[in-house]
């Protein structure tokens, strides 16, 4: 993974589509569960919530990671 590369890219270049759309941070089609490691997100303010993000939330399209993680998705598959 190169330094600020995306999830959603870092897992499609490895060959797992993950399901996008708008790969700015509004529609929320990548959401997904980070249940280990810690993200930082490319713009200030994600749609997401307060709540979302301090349960762990992130969006793929904007998130790169700043450890090892495990994320926890129903939005991607082997292509």
């Amino acid at each position: 993974m190169q330094e600020n590369q995306t999830i959603l890219n870092a897992a499609q270049e490895a060959g797992i589509r993950f399901v996008s759309s708008c790969r700015n941070g509004s529609c929320r089609t990548c959401l997904c569960l980070v249940k280990s490691g810690r993200v930082r997100h490319l713009i200030e303010w994600p749609s997401l919530s307060f709540d979302e993000k301090d349960d762990g939330y992130a969006l793929a399209c904007v998130a790169t990671i700043d450890s090892d993680v495990e994320i926890e998705t129903d939005q991607a598959f082997l292509f």
